[in-house]
């Protein structure tokens, strides 16, 4: 009794001991744990990435032409201006003179000519009635045309001292705002100096460049995202120029892509990196870290029938974290491996987790 129990006790240890190494044969068949996922053709949009400069996308700079000395200043740098107010007045007496004395000169000779011109008329018509001679009309025509002559010269005289002394009174142009204003009361200015420049900063300008495989894929109007510096969230706006002809130091064709700032954050002179959409065509994106790299070359596996098959691909378009993979052997819905692939050989079974 005692050896049938003690029969029935190692039996029963050795079958368990075999189930136990069944078990886990059974489990190295399912072969290597892995992730999946599935992919799909899609429209993959083309960046342009490049740095640039912010600048108004309008801005008028004063320049005196007379100079004059500072009699007035309405407002300081950063301020707000609205088009036709005075920004500051400058005073100078000779240019005052001179619009003066032309504006003398212009009215006469504008006086004699209306003399003139009436007198030459009434002796074309006695001309052409042959009651005077025509030595008579000549004079009288002569006479005129000396008149006119006159009256254009002195009202271009006047034209140009009345701008002259106009501009002395310096309005702004545009609504923006006021920069570049270093002048102080009763500063003497010499001619052709800065005095101040209005910047209109609700549209700004970034200036950056694409390559000559991208300029063809541009238009105006394609979206533009830009990272500024010192600006915690970024902006987005559109290309509003494109230069056709390439910069011949970098062999770039100059873009600019427009910004709104509306709040006025963007100022002038940041720096920014600049991401410019040049196309879109349809492919395959898949995240960068499922690419296997093995002699230089890449692969990716999917899963086919149990089994993890390697793929040779191109790597095309690099979109941030994805990546552009391009070869003949790729299929909507493949089963990509997206976790142990780089434990993986060719035809290997695999155990797909959840």
């Amino acid at each position: 009794m005692i050896k049938k129990l003690l029969i029935i006790s190692i039996s029963l240890i050795l079958f368990g001991c075999g189930s136990s190494n069944g078990k886990q044969k059974s489990k190295e068949i399912l072969g290597k744990n892995i992730k999946i996922s599935e992919i799909k053709p899609e429209s993959i949009i083309r960046l342009n990435i490049s740095s640039g400069v912010t600048e108004p996308l309008n801005e008028v700079k004063v320049v005196t032409k007379t100079g004059g000395t500072v009699k007035r200043i309405n407002f300081k740098n950063g301020d707000k201006v609205k088009k036709g107010q005075i920004i500051l007045v400058l005073e100078d007496q000779e240019v005052q003179s001179a619009y003066l004395k032309a504006q003398a000169t212009y009215i006469s000779n504008k006086a004699d000519f209306e003399i003139k011109k009436k007198n030459y008329e009434k002796f074309k018509q006695l001309y052409e009635k042959q009651l005077i001679s025509e030595e008579e009309y000549l004079v009288k025509k002569t006479n005129f045309l000396q008149g006119e002559s006159a009256l254009k010269n002195s009202e271009a005289t006047y034209l140009a001292a009345k701008k002259d002394y106009e501009d002395l009174v310096v309005k702004s142009k545009l609504d923006g705002v006021i920069t570049d204003l270093n002048l102080k009361l009763y500063e003497k200015i010499t001619p052709n100096s800065d005095l101040v420049t209005v910047v209109d900063d609700s549209k700004m300008l970034v200036k950056t460049g694409v390559s000559v495989h991208e300029i063809s894929e541009l238009s105006v109007g394609n979206k533009a995202e830009i990272d500024l510096e010192g600006i915690e969230n970024n902006y987005f706006g559109n290309v509003y120029e494109i230069n056709p002809v390439a910069n011949k130091d970098n062999k770039k064709y100059q873009i600019k892509v427009e910004i709104e700032n509306p709040e006025g954050k963007i100022k002038k002179g940041m720096y920014s990196k600049v991401l410019v959409e040049t196309g879109s065509k349809r492919g395959y994106l898949v995240p960068k870290n499922t690419i296997v790299i093995k002699e230089l070359y890449s692969y990716i596996f999917i899963v086919e029938n149990g089994e993890a098959k390697r793929i040779k691909v191109e790597r095309g378009y690099s979109n941030n974290e994805k990546q552009e993979i391009i070869s003949d052997e790729l299929y909507s819905n493949m089963k990509l491996v997206t976790e142990g692939q780089f434990l993986l050989e060719d035809r290997d079974k695999v155990n797909i987790l959840n």
